[in-house]
């Protein structure tokens, strides 16, 4: 059912609902009119008849049909064709009510029927609150059809633009932009339809990006690997052991790439979420240290670690992911003796070492995919490090800060949002 027969459905029923709300107060109304008019003639009628009784003088008197009797139930005087004959004669004996004066009966009195529709006043007010109801409820009807038609357009026909933008978006067309005019909820949607444009947008562009990337870092290494296999096929060059230990390391390369990519596609996955947990910070670094204990005694350095607090409240796996990330490039682009240092905070882990400072125009760029360096090109990696680092902070609802000087080294930061006081019993 579309948006402007629903519209005028709801009218319909209200309508309808307003109609029978209507009927109940008028029907209410008269009731209440009739039984107030009933009880002023009654009293009407007997004041007349005590009147008469009596011989006083009667102002305005009573208008309808009345007998009047004696003590022992003799007719006085009638009106208005009221007499004892037949029928009549026996309902009036039937609706003789007394009369008293001083509490002593004077009489007795009959009325004819006392009907509120027979009185012409009455049927003339009746009649033009009838005619005036059925012009209200015509004019009413009238009113809220060219209401729901109005209103029913008002909001059907931005919606139905905003259906057909996003038709538009499911069938892969991006370039139009999504608004929408009418009421403050539809602009809304139309708002966040277009951020989700944008965002699709982006998403496209770095795809694209990454897919020539990735192209480009896995063609040097294929065709480095070809070429030197083709070599040794041809006995253009010779198969000694450097020249396959260049083919290793350039399939160490791409093998460290696919690896990485892995990672960070499950990573970027929409239902990837971080599994907090208490962290034992000793235990963490320990782990670290020996992790890389090999590649500290290689570059002649230590690690020195410092610590603020017992726990953190993380993800131990993902973290530990970072954290690793981050010491393999601070090994591998520090200055060779110098020691590597991390410490950790309250809900924040930070390494830094000392080596070329980082141009401060890359900084904002290094966490982007397959991004390197103008140090890092001619080293070993998959340019993926620190996008991983990033998107892992980021599952922690935190971020990554780094700075770089020629002072101070380079320091990156791993910012966790949730804080220690939160972990309660866990």
């Amino acid at each position: 059912m579309t948006l402007v027969k629903k519209t005028f459905l709801l009218f319909l029923i209200a309508f309808i609902f307003q109609i029978s709300v209507v009927a109940l107060v008028v029907g209410f109304g008269l009731d209440r009119s009739e039984t107030q008019w009933q009880r002023v003639r009654a009293h009407q009628a007997y004041d007349t008849a005590q009147a008469l009784l009596l011989g006083d003088e009667i102002e305005g008197g009573y208008a309808g049909q009345l007998a009047v009797f004696s003590p022992d139930g003799q007719l006085l005087q009638s009106s208005r064709g009221m007499g004892m004959h037949g029928n009549m004669g026996r309902t009036m004996m039937a609706q003789m009510q007394p009369i008293y004066r001083n509490d002593q009966l004077i009489g007795y009195y009959a009325t004819g029927d006392i009907s509120f529709a027979s009185d012409s006043a009455n049927q003339t007010v009746m009649s033009t609150m009838l005619i005036a109801l059925v012009i209200s409820l015509v004019l009413s009807l009238g009113i809220a059809l060219a209401a729901a038609l109005y209103f029913s357009r008002k909001v059907s026909r931005p919606a139905d633009y905003l259906a057909l933008q996003l038709e538009t978006m499911t069938r892969g067309d991006l370039s139009q932009p999504v608004s929408a005019a009418g009421s403050h909820e539809l602009v809304r949607i139309a708002e966040s339809v277009e951020q989700l444009r944008n965002k699709l947008l982006h998403e496209q562009t770095i795809r694209a990006q990454w897919s020539q990337d990735i192209a480009h870092d896995l063609r040097t290494p294929v065709a480095s690997v070809k070429a030197q296999l083709e070599g040794m096929r041809d006995g253009i060059l010779p198969p000694d052991t450097p020249r396959f230990e260049r083919t290793l390391h350039e399939l160490e390369r791409m093998e460290q790439l696919i690896r990485d990519l892995e990672t960070l596609i499950r990573l970027e996955d929409p239902g990837s979420q971080a599994a907090y947990e208490r962290i034992d910070v000793q235990t963490f670094l320990q782990e670290l240290s020996e992790q890389f204990e090999a590649q500290l005694v290689q570059q002649q350095t230590s690690l020195v670690t410092h610590s603020t607090v017992d726990y953190l409240f993380a993800d131990e796996q993902l973290l530990s992911r970072a954290v690793s990330n981050l010491m393999s490039n601070a090994l591998r682009y520090g200055s060779t003796g110098t020691p590597v240092t991390i410490t950790v905070s309250s809900q924040q882990v930070a390494v830094h070492n000392q080596g070329n400072p980082i141009p401060a125009s890359e900084i904002p760029k290094l966490t982007q995919r397959l991004y390197r360096g103008e140090y890092a090109r001619s080293t070993f990696g998959s340019g993926l490090g620190l996008t991983i680092v990033e998107r892992i902070a980021r599952l922690h609802n935190g971020s990554v800060s780094i700075t770089s000087d020629v002072q101070s080294g380079t320091v990156v930061t791993i910012h966790l949002a949730r804080q220690e006081s939160e972990i309660g019993n866990t």
